[in-house]
């Protein structure tokens, strides 16, 4: 059971250390409040300190900080933590655009942050709904460019409107090479670029293939990947990105789902999935 005592003393300073970090663009710092392999970490590896300006909204460029609630999770091995930067201009109380999420885990080490998320625990965003939100509050301006105001910036990272510049160290091999960038030029948001790197390099390790033909592996990849965004591309289609031929990708297709274990829609590698939450509030 994770008490009032343990946020106020253990869990909510490493928050409030990573976003000191992320004010001062201090990446070492960062790297060393998160779980290595979690997703916050691989955002950090492919983006740098700039992605964590936007996912923990400092983006906002506002004074006051407030830790809104604690939710206990896995039986205490992790904790949510959920804070808010109010609107002085807007009063009192707060809005779904002020909040962030932070997911931590214990360690031997202390908590460690896994994920961040730029909304409530409970209501995680995710490409489908930032999409939705763009959609529905219809912030696009005539020339189809995305307003100023640092509040879409998070939405849109999600939706995958807002395309950082990926860190050179970030692509350990010429397939990583092709394929992020080409998950960037089709419009793949923050998750499933997170998630395309990952299933790549599960496969890799795990079946160590050969790299002779790096553009049909990540044409093989982005498919996959595309059937966990429900993009409904054929392998055909995301083979002439990379000019590899259809043969070449279906084989590879198989080979990976085979190496992973993959059947349907794969939790490790879709953002599609839910996290359950269980109640068990400590309120600071």
């Amino acid at each position: 059971m994770i008490d009032e005592k343990t946020v106020w003393d253990d869990i909510w300073p490493v928050v409030e250390q990573l976003i000191a970090a992320t004010v001062a663009e201090d990446p070492q710092t960062l790297r060393a409040h998160l779980l290595p392999g979690g997703q916050a970490d691989d955002a950090l590896d492919l983006f740098g300190f700039v992605v964590f300006d936007i996912l923990l909204k400092t983006v906002l460029g506002r004074e006051r900080l407030g830790l809104v609630r604690a939710i206990e999770a896995d039986e205490g091995r992790a904790v949510f933590i959920e804070y808010a930067w109010p609107d002085p201009a807007a009063g009192r109380g707060y809005t779904a655009v002020d909040v962030v999420a932070v997911r931590l885990e214990r360690t031997d080490g202390g908590w460690r942050v896994t994920e961040i998320n730029p909304a409530s625990a409970d209501l995680p965003l995710n490409t489908l709904r930032a999409t939705s939100i763009l959609a529905g509050t219809q912030v696009m301006s005539d020339e189809g460019k995305l307003p100023s105001e640092p509040w879409v910036l998070p939405v849109a990272l999600y939706a995958g409107l807002l395309q950082l510049p990926l860190r050179p160290e970030a692509m350990a091999d010429p397939v990583e090479a092709a394929l992020l960038p080409g998950l960037q030029a089709r419009g793949f948001g923050l998750l499933p670029l997170i998630y395309g790197r990952r299933l790549w390099r599960d496969f890799r390790a795990a079946a160590r293939p050969d790299l002779d033909r790096p553009a049909v592996w990540a044409a093989a990849v982005e498919f996959i990947l595309s059937e966990h965004s429900n993009r409904g591309e054929t392998q055909a289609a995301v083979g002439r990105q990379y000019r590899a031929p259809l043969g070449g990708v279906a084989s590879r297709v198989k080979h990976i789902r085979r190496a992973l274990g993959i059947e349907g829609l794969d939790a490790r590698y879709s953002d599609f999935q839910t996290t359950e939450i269980i109640y068990k509030e400590t309120q600071p």
